[in-house]
């Protein structure tokens, strides 16, 4: 400090004599065009003005060192704190180590006195909360609400190992305990509030939002098994309460049976029981009608379905036609010499009657040129069922190759970890090939049959000629 001040001093004194000299320099100019200046003027002015400068920086010194001092002494007191600290902190260690000394010793003798009744608690704290975590699902917990919420106070009050549940409590659970198991052997009527979705609305990022509405509803609990209301099956949390589920039972016409359940009032009703407490009957819920199965096939499995579709009524129709021509033909071969043009039988005994001077063979060349002329009208349109019936299983093929390729780029992108990203592409995979041959064997049937019978027809055809070609023959 001392060193700056002398700094100071040194300059504000060079500061001085420079301004001295160069008035003093200036003067013998400034005499030369004005008057002369007064000297002992001048430097009075640079000695008032050094000495204001030096009081200004013991002024300042002053302060310094006024404020240096204030520093030093909260330094001080910082430091003796910071010691008092330190000493309570070691205080604190030490108590904490005796302490947990303590109660090691408190824990060894509370384990010493309980003895068999630590093994007793334990088992009350497993039923306990075995019995909270059942209690959440639990169709009973709906007639006796905040069960589980006062076995998880005991759960928590046994698991901090500084409180043992009392008699009472104990009690409690036994009860609670025996009232589950006399529960589970009633069929209960009462009314309470279910879940039912009426709908779905598009939200604003686009995605589809179920529309649930809250309905009181007659509800039938078979004991912690089952519960059904209106034909729906239950489901019940302690969040939500009862749900319903979204879609009904449709086998073994479980909506009847649960109808006749609720409506029973006494007597032996046969209902279709749950014992998974309703996850068999959500799965099977689930279970895809045969339109939402054939709609997994996507856009393969709706060309199968709709050449099937073509390959039946094309099979039908000329089905229905051949069975008229050949009635037809019957009836013409009843009688030869009044040939029928409406019939291929008829026409070709005209053919025959218009030829009779000709020879033979050329009657008989005549007569395969008329049933050749036939043979296309009877086989219409039964080549094209049976290449439906060839295509129907490729494209099926088809589909299980780009469902399989489905599969492979799910499992790539998300792995093999989840199975529903891989069941659209599996799911497309097998009911393309299940579509594929469930269209081709009846279509191969029906080709058959419409085959069959125009084979049938131009054998009847081919009979005739050659018997009124082999009678010409005898006759000449």
């Amino acid at each position: 400090m001392k060193i700056m001040q002398a700094k100071k001093y040194i300059l504000s004194t060079v500061t001085s004599g420079f301004v001295v000299a160069s008035l003093m320099a200036v003067a013998p100019i400034a005499s030369a065009q004005d008057q002369a200046l007064d000297i002992n003027r001048i430097y009075s002015a640079a000695q008032s003005a050094k000495n204001k400068e030096r009081s200004s920086n013991a002024a300042r010194e002053n302060k310094f060192k006024a404020e240096r001092s204030k520093q030093q002494g909260r330094l001080t007191s910082m430091r003796n704190e910071r010691q008092r600290q330190e000493r309570i902190g070691q205080e604190l260690e030490r108590q904490f180590d005796q302490n947990d000394v303590r109660i090691q010793e408190l824990q060894d003798e509370l384990a010493k006195e309980l003895g068999d009744l630590k093994q007793l608690f334990g088992v009350i704290q497993l039923s306990a909360s075995e019995a909270q975590e059942e209690y959440r699902t639990s169709y009973i917990s709906a007639q006796y609400p905040n069960r589980a919420e006062s076995l998880r106070e005991m759960v928590e009050k046994m698991a901090s190992l500084t409180e043992l549940v009392s008699i009472n409590e104990i009690e409690d659970l036994w009860f609670q305990l025996q009232n589950e198991m006399t529960e589970q052997g009633k069929i209960v009527q009462y009314t309470a509030p279910v879940k039912v979705k009426v709908g779905e609305e598009v939200g604003e990022d686009g995605s589809v939002i179920d529309v649930i509405e809250e309905q009181q509803r007659k509800i039938t609990r078979v004991g912690v098994f089952s519960a059904v209301s209106d034909g729906d099956i239950l489901t019940y949390s302690d969040e939500d309460g009862f749900r319903a589920l979204d879609r009904q039972m449709r086998r073994d016409n479980f909506i009847g049976k649960s109808q006749a359940l609720q409506n029973a009032s006494s007597g032996v009703t046969t209902f279709m029981l749950d014992p998974s407490k309703g996850v068999l009957s959500s799965a099977y819920v689930e279970e895809p009608t045969l339109v939402e199965k054939m709609q997994e096939g996507g856009i393969v499995g709706y060309v199968i379905i709709g050449l099937g579709v073509i390959a039946l009524l094309l099979a039908a129709l000329r089905i229905l036609v051949l069975i008229g021509v050949e009635s037809k033909v019957n009836k013409q071969a009843k009688d030869l010499k009044r040939p029928s043009l409406g019939n291929p039988l008829g026409r070709v005994i005209k053919v025959f009657q218009d030829n009779q001077s000709s020879d033979p063979e050329s009657l008989e060349l005549k007569l395969g040129e008329a049933m050749l002329k036939e043979s296309p009208k009877l086989n219409a349109g039964i080549m094209f069922i049976k290449i439906i019936a060839v295509v129907a299983p490729l494209l099926g093929l088809l589909g299980t190759v780009t469902g399989m390729i489905q599969t492979f780029q799910a499992i790539t992108l998300f792995g093999a970890g989840d199975p529903q990203t891989m069941a659209g592409g599996i799911s497309q995979a097998l009911v393309t090939t299940i579509l594929g041959l469930v269209v081709a064997i009846p279509t191969v049937f029906l080709h058959w049959m419409a085959s069959s019978r125009a084979k049938r027809i131009e054998d009847k055809m081919e009979e005739h000629a050659a018997g009124l070609i082999a009678e010409r023959y005898e006759n000449n």
